[in-house]
């Protein structure tokens, strides 16, 4: 069936095929605030150094899950301000934060 330009399978309700942008500025030692959509992931996408960061700063993006912490992004001011990212995140058992001496934005979409 088609609804607007888009195709949409039978099995899927349309509002499954849309993405929305998703963004959050995490300051050191805070947790991201998300609000998540009902039976969605999150797609994190990009993380950068916020850009009024101290020169030489640098900041973790930490996922942390069942108890463990995991970095996903080392970011160091001058050297490596942005790191791609291709992870999906249950936010219901997952939480992102972020350590160091700078803010981080966090971009994906759901």
């Amino acid at each position: 069936r088609l609804q607007g330009q888009f195709f949409v399978p039978p099995h899927l309700p349309f509002r499954r095929c849309l993405m929305s942008f998703w963004g959050a500025k995490v300051a050191p030692g805070a947790e991201a605030k998300v609000d998540v959509p009902k039976g969605e992931l999150l797609h994190l996408s990009q993380a950068c150094l916020d850009p009024s960061a101290p020169s030489g700063a640098t900041s973790r993006v930490m996922v942390e899950q069942g108890g463990t912490k995991y970095a996903v992004a080392s970011l160091k001011e001058g050297v490596q301000e942005c790191c791609a990212l291709d992870l999906f995140l249950d936010l219901s058992e997952a939480k992102l934060t972020v350590s160091g001496k700078a803010s981080v934005h966090l971009t994906g979409y759901f």
